[in-house]
């Protein structure tokens, strides 16, 4: 079942699992198996309340813009924010290790098929995409 739907939330911890309800609804919709959904909602958790991390270490309020979109055989969420994406850079600490955001990466791209963030004029995107 296509689906083709538009979020934008404040970038606000209380309006994460929003997302993550609506999209995990829309997921059951298309026929997401209930072990897929849950590493959705766990997915799209991490990568708003990324955004909301680093929106408030920012001092920004620009909305999040979630879209989603779904064919008979995959379901992609994007995530876009006005926060740029991170360099190399700010993957590691002074000492070598890896930050919180070098793991979220990790985490995500554990999570879903394909996993991208890229730099926008805005900000940046974030698309994670599940194959059905």
């Amino acid at each position: 079942m296509p689906v083709d739907v538009a979020l934008e939330i404040p970038a606000k911890p209380d309006y994460v699992g929003v997302v993550r309800l609506a999209v995990a609804s829309l997921a059951r919709k298309a026929g997401m198996d209930e072990e897929r959904v849950d590493d959705l909602k766990i997915a799209v958790s991490e990568a708003c309340t990324n955004i909301v991390i680093e929106a408030e270490e920012a001092g920004r309020d620009d909305p999040i813009r979630v879209s989603v979109q779904g064919t008979p055989t995959t379901m992609t969420v994007e995530i876009a924010d006005a926060v740029p994406v991170p360099t190399e850079d700010d993957l590691e600490d002074s000492q070598g290790f890896s930050t919180r955001r070098a793991m979220s990466a990790a985490l995500l791209a554990s999570l879903v098929d394909t996993y991208e963030a890229a730099p926008t004029a805005e900000g940046s995107t974030t698309k994670l995409t599940f194959n059905l």
